[in-house]
C-alpha cells in the first residue's frame, strides 16, 4: 500500500502510470506500483516502507517477464519451424529426375515423407482413382546409371508421390516393355523382382525395410491373385541361360510369406518343344495364357492345370493377350517389319480360345488389309479395361491408340503427340482403373486419361531434352 504522505499529482505532471513529483516518479497506484528513483538517489539506502511495495512487484514483474520471453520464445519457434515446412515442400513438390545436389549429378538420398511430382515414376500400380503406389527413379545426369529408386505413394490420382521408403541398390531396374515385376496389395505391402541383377524382395512398411524371398532360377514376372502372388521364373542349366534348355515354373506366394510354394513346370504339349519360349503371354486373376513355340496353353487355376488352344495368330506367331474373364480372351498378334511398324491382327474369343474373332488388323503396306482403323505399329504394350469395352495399344514413341468399343476401331491419341508432353510418350504398359488408365513413361513420368479424350501428362522427365 501506498504511504498516504506521498505527494500527489496532478495536472500536466501526470503522464500515463506513472507520475513525477519533487524530482522523483511513481507509478499510478493500482497499476504495477513500480518505484523510480531519481540518479542522484540510487546509491542511498532504501526506506522499509518503500522495500514492503518493492518485493511484491519486482517478482509479479519477474514472472510477467519470463512469461513474455517464453511465450517470444514459443512464437519464434513456431515460425521458424512453419518456415521451414513450407520451404521443404516448396523444394520437394517440384523434385524430378534432373534434380541435383552436386557438379557431380548425383542426388542425395531424400528422406521419408518427400513430396515429389510425377517425373520420376517409372512402374505404378493404382488400387483406386486417386489411390496408388509407384517405384520413383532418378537417374543421373546422362541417364546412364540409376542414383536411387524409391517406393511412393500417391492419394491424387498421380499428380504428387510422397516417399515411403528407399529400395536397396541395384534392386531395381524399369522395365521397358513386358511383364510387370511389381505388385503391391497396398501402399505398405509388396513385392518387387528383377531378372538382371536377380533379386526377389518383399516390404511390409512401404520400403522402409526390405526381405529378401527364397527362390530357383531367375524371377521373370508377378501376377496378383485375391491375396496371393503367382510367380513366374526360368529356370536354366548353368551356363545356359536364355537357351532352349531352360524351363519355366510357377510358383505362389502368400502376401507377406517370404517362401515360393507350389512351385510348378509349365508342360511341353507342342511336338519338339523343350520349353515355353514366350512363358506367360497374359495372366489375371487365377487364369493365364503361355506359349509353346506355335501352340497356347490355358490354365484357370493357378498354373495347377494347363490345357493346349488353338492360337489364332496367323502361322501361330506370338502375341501379347489380355484376360477379362476365365472364358473371354483379347489377343493381339504381330510381326514386326521394322522401322517400329508391324503387321497386327486383333482377336477376341468368348468360350476360352474354342473359337476365335477379328476385330481388328493392320498393315504397314498400303495395298495392304485393313479392318478397324489400327495403326500398323510395333507392339510395345496391349492392355484392356476390365469390362472389356477400352483398349489401349503402345506401338513406341507417338504411336498410342486407343478403342472405346471393345477393339473394333481405333484412333491415335494425340495424333501422335500427347498436349504437353516434351517429347513422343512410349512407356513399358498401361494400369487401368474401370474406364481410366494411366502410362508411366519410359525413363520416368505419367500420363493419365480420365476419359478416352482428357489424355494429359502428370510429369515427364528430362530425358528427351538431355541431349
Amino acid at each position: 500500500m501506498v504511504d498516504s504522505a506521498r505527494p500527489k499529482c496532478a495536472g500536466p505532471q501526470m503522464h500515463q502510470e506513472v507520475c513525477i513529483c519533487n524530482g522523483r516518479s511513481f507509478q499510478q497506484p493500482g497499476r504495477g506500483m513500480t518505484i523510480l528513483r531519481p540518479p542522484f538517489e540510487r546509491n542511498l539506502p532504501i526506506p522499509s516502507e518503500e522495500i514492503t511495495v518493492l518485493i511484491p512487484e519486482a517478482r509479479l514483474h519477474k514472472r510477467y517477464r519470463r512469461l513474455r520471453i517464453g511465450m517470444i520464445a514459443l512464437v519464434s519457434a513456431g515460425v521458424l519451424c512453419f518456415s521451414a515446412y513450407v520451404g521443404s515442400m516448396r523444394g520437394s513438390t517440384t523434385l524430378h529426375s534432373g534434380a541435383r545436389t552436386d557438379s557431380s549429378g548425383s542426388t542425395a538420398i531424400l528422406p521419408v515423407g518427400t513430396v515429389i511430382n510425377a517425373s520420376t515414376v517409372t512402374a505404378i500400380e493404382m488400387f483406386s482413382s486417386n489411390r496408388g503406389v509407384a517405384i520413383s527413379t532418378f537417374w543421373n545426369k546422362s541417364f546412364a546409371k540409376i542414383e536411387h529408386s524409391y517406393v511412393t505413394a500417391t492419394s491424387d490420382g498421380g499428380k504428387t508421390w510422397r516417399i515411403s521408403g528407399v529400395l536397396p541398390d541395384r534392386s531395381w531396374t524399369p522395365p521397358y516393355s513386358g511383364n510387370s515385376e511389381f505388385v503391391f496389395i497396398s501402399p505398405q505391402e509388396g513385392y518387387i523382382a528383377q531378372t538382371n541383377p536377380s533379386d526377389f524382395l518383399f516390404t511390409a512398411n512401404g520400403g522402409r525395410t526390405w526381405s529378401k524371398v527364397a527362390y530357383s532360377g531367375l524371377p521373370t514376372a508377378l501376377w496378383l491373385s485375391n491375396k496371393t502372388v503367382v510367380a513366374s521364373f526360368e529356370i536354366c542349366p548353368a551356363g545356359w541361360m536364355g537357351t532352349d534348355r531352360c524351363l519355366t515354373s510357377l510358383g505362389a506366394i502368400p502376401m507377406g510369406s517370404l517362401t515360393v510354394t507350389g512351385e510348378r513346370q509349365i508342360p511341353s504339349i507342342a511336338a519338339n518343344s523343350v520349353k515355353v519360349s514366350e512363358p506367360i503371354v497374359g495372366w489375371s486373376g487365377s487364369a493365364g495364357l503361355a506359349q509353346d513355340n506355335t501352340v497356347l496353353l490355358a490354365t484357370s487355376n493357378d498354373g495347377k492345370t494347363w490345357r493346349s488352344v488353338t492360337s489364332p495368330c496367323p502361322g501361330g506367331r506370338g502375341g501379347t493377350a489380355q484376360i477379362v474373364s476365365n472364358s473371354r480372351w483379347v489377343m493381339l498378334c504381330g510381326r514386326g517389319v521394322g522401322m517400329m511398324h508391324s503387321y497386327l491382327w486383333l482377336y477376341k474369343t468368348d468360350d476360352s480360345g474354342r473359337t476365335w474373332s477379328l476385330l481388328a488388323e493392320a498393315s504397314p503396306s498400303p495395298a495392304g488389309p485393313s479392318k478397324g482403323n489400327l495403326g500398323p505399329y510395333a507392339l510395345n504394350a496391349f492392355s484392356v479395361s476390365s469390362d472389356g469395352q477400352l483398349m489401349w495399344m503402345d506401338g513406341g514413341p507417338g504411336f498410342i491408340q486407343q478403342s472405346t468399343d471393345g477393339g473394333l476401331h481405333w484412333r491415335t491419341i494425340g495424333n501422335g503427340f500427347i498436349p504437353g508432353a516434351n517429347d513422343n510418350i512410349t512407356g513399358p504398359g498401361f494400369v487401368s482403373i474401370g474406364h481410366e488408365v494411366w502410362i508411366p513413361i519410359v525413363y520416368g513420368g505419367l500420363v493419365r486419361a480420365t476419359t478416352p479424350i482428357s489424355w494429359r501428362v502428370l510429369g515427364e522427365s528430362s530425358f528427351a531434352t538431355s541431349g
